[in-house]
């Protein structure tokens, strides 16, 4: 079963506490990059990162401050592994989402990676007094970079993007996302992704329960290009909604997406409920390539599906399947 964490106090408190569950792990990924820190020019770039969220998003460095002092491992070293830009780390996804002809939504998003283990991640829920968020959280990401809701009625899922623009001079997507994990509307998590500079490019699903909407952002490096959903909607790792100027998908990616398109057009939106898009995303093959869930036992070097999120709009439920540790998850949720 995933660890559950609950976290309180300032930001920097909150990133302590999650840096002392984490430390092994984090002692561990820091000694990797010493000799990346070493670099000259690497150097250069993390202090300017370093400057550039002192001055954009404190909170987000204090986090990180903290999860580098609670886990005994030099701040320098936590702001490369929280820069996965430099690193050119990748991470993996597919999300399902229906609007229901009765105006109810279901989410179902699966997470994939290949650097996941029962020992560096945990479901954490952050407490800021009355209001609070809770997400699948790494020890090297921030909350939000894979799916996540808050007391406030929004839902999210992110949606790693393959992409060869990568600007160093921006803050990283990880940053970004967490910050709009504080949104209390879906006008103000748009608003925040539109203002962000990032070093690359992420999308974001957002739902918002108090105005019953939805909606896709892709994120380039400064632009945002939006998909209201408002019936089917899938995704993977590329861009679908920005047209110009694009690499070539992941053979991978340009499965999951096509496939989870062809199936969740199947599906009645009259009689859907979260069953179907969890089976959706359970779908699989005898080729790693031609499968929208990878079973960890059958691919140990590659990304696998490590976990699955859904939100049934029906119920007010939501369910986190842990394919690391195994075991369900359930939280009551409006």
């Amino acid at each position: 079963m995933i660890r559950y964490l609950e976290v309180s106090g300032t930001e920097y408190e909150m990133g302590f506490q999650l840096g002392q569950a984490f430390a092994a792990y984090l002692q561990s990924a820091a000694l990797g990059m010493e000799e990346t820190l070493a670099q000259g020019a690497i150097r250069e770039k993390a202090e300017r990162l370093e400057g550039k969220l002192k001055a954009q998003l404190p909170a987000c460095l204090e986090e990180i401050y903290g999860r580098a002092d609670g886990a005994k491992i030099p701040r320098s070293l936590a702001l490369l592994l929280f820069f996965p830009e430099i690193s050119k780390r990748a991470d993996g996804c597919t999300t399902a989402v229906i609007q229901k002809e009765n105006g109810k939504f279901l989410f179902c998003h699966n997470e994939d990676d290949e650097h996941y283990t029962t020992e560096n991640v945990a479901l954490v829920k952050y407490q800021y007094g009355d209001f609070w968020i809770t997400g699948y959280t790494v020890a090297t990401k921030l909350v939000g970079s894979s799916f996540a809701w808050n007391s406030a009625g929004m839902v999210f899922s992110s949606n790693y993007i393959y992409d060869t623009k990568i600007q160093l001079e921006n803050i990283s997507r990880y940053v970004a996302v967490r910050d709009v994990m504080n949104a209390k509307s879906l006008e103000e998590a748009v608003q925040k992704l539109r203002e962000a500079k990032v070093a690359s490019a992420f999308s974001l699903n957002i739902l918002d329960l108090n105005e019953n909407r939805a909606v896709n952002v892709e994120k380039d490096t400064e632009e945002i290009y939006l998909t209201p959903i408002c019936g089917r909607y899938a995704r993977a790792n590329h861009f679908i909604a920005k047209t110009e100027d694009l690499p070539q998908p992941p053979v991978s990616s340009a499965f999951r997406c096509a496939k989870a398109n062809e199936l969740i057009a199947q599906v009645d939106r009259k009689t859907a409920s979260i069953s179907d898009l969890q089976s959706i995303l359970m779908y699989e093959t005898q080729d790693y390539n031609a499968s929208i869930y990878m079973d960890a036992k059958k691919y140990p070097e590659k990304g696998v599906t490590v976990a699955n999120f859904s939100y049934d709009g029906e119920s007010g439920k939501i369910a986190v399947r842990d394919y690391l540790g195994g075991g369900v998850m359930e939280f009551e949720y409006r």
